[in-house]
């Protein structure tokens, strides 16, 4: 009797341990966009699954536990800007991010413990009439909102930005211990670094260092150590290519990883995930789709491509 319940007891646990391996499994560890969808997805591009269907979806972020995948829309835009969405990550309900003070959002990035929810937000919008031509103007934040209470907190603003020469945030993320923030500084492609600024808006670092260094590093992201930032330089004419780039802030040391853009750390930072697009996108007279791939951060590894028509790669946080 005694082995009966000891033998039930242990295929008890190891259905238990089964059935949590099996949710693991069905976690998304990549999301990316196609076709202006939002697709979830393993590390290697395999079982990939579309949550979206608006054709104006843009910017994933993977959540910590891999459950739910945010992005943000241009569906219904009344301020020319997006709106921020949650949708499980399996595929479910979709579900809109609304405060009252924010008409606006995009770029959302998880916060390292999933309580939060980082992202660009656009308040206080403003459409002036000069010249005969219409300006729209507005207070730009990085925000962070409590997605418990729904409560936001500007961490820092920009009153008064002209939305239409460009925005002055975007691509926020947290560092891996959710005490420093990194963000893009701009969206033009002609200029724009990187800083870091800790949670009350204090300035920590610049990249490049030389503030008259037009080169734009876009899309920073922390190392799983929290002590280097992936990001990339994208290609500003038919002559370069995109370039990823590897940056020690301590030296300001940069090695380049691979020819791309849009990186992302996947499998708990063993390998990073990117687009890459083709040569002929300065010169084909019809649109062309960039690919994701992948590269083992091991030596001596090669580029995989992983996903046939994907863009804007997010990884679960290490």
């Amino acid at each position: 009797m005694a082995r009966t319940k000891l033998l039930l007891i242990l295929t008890i646990i190891a259905l238990f341990f089964w059935a949590s391996a099996a949710l693991a499994a069905e976690q998304a560890k990549l999301a990316f966009v196609r076709g202006g969808n939002i697709w979830s997805a393993d590390s290697d591009g395999g079982k990939a699954r579309q949550l979206t269907h608006s054709h104006k979806d843009r910017g994933p972020a993977v959540s910590p536990d891999g459950k739910w995948v945010a992005f943000y829309s241009g569906v219904g835009e009344e301020t020319g800007f997006g709106q921020i969405f949650l949708i499980p990550s399996q595929g479910g309900i979709i579900q809109q991010f609304r405060h009252p003070e924010i008409q606006g959002g995009e770029h959302p990035a998880f916060s390292p413990d999933g309580k939060n929810l980082l992202f660009v937000g656009l308040s206080d919008l403003k459409v002036k009439k000069e010249r005969g031509s219409e300006l729209s103007f507005a207070t730009m934040s990085l925000s962070l909102a409590d997605l418990a209470s729904g409560a936001v907190r500007r961490i820092t603003s920009n009153p008064n930005t002209l939305l239409d020469t460009g925005y002055v945030y975007s691509n926020p993320a947290f560092s891996p211990d959710g005490r420093l923030i990194a963000y893009q500084e701009s969206g033009s492609d002609v200029s724009g670094g990187f800083e870091v600024l800790n949670l009350q808006g204090k300035k920590i670092f610049r990249f490049p260092k030389n503030s008259r260094d037009a080169t734009p590093y876009w899309r920073p992201q922390f190392t799983p150590d929290g002590k280097e930032i992936l990001c990339y330089s994208p290609a500003t004419d038919s002559g370069k290519e995109d370039v990823v780039f590897l940056v020690n802030p301590a030296s300001g040391r940069k090695t380049i990883l691979a020819l791309g853009s849009q990186p992302t750390y996947v499998d708990h930072g063993k390998a990073i995930v990117y687009e890459r697009w083709p040569k002929e996108r300065w010169t084909a007279t019809s649109p062309v789709k960039a690919d994701l791939w992948r590269l083992d951060l091991t030596p001596g590894a090669k580029p995989q491509k992983i996903v046939a028509g994907g863009e804007e790669p997010a990884g679960q946080m290490p």
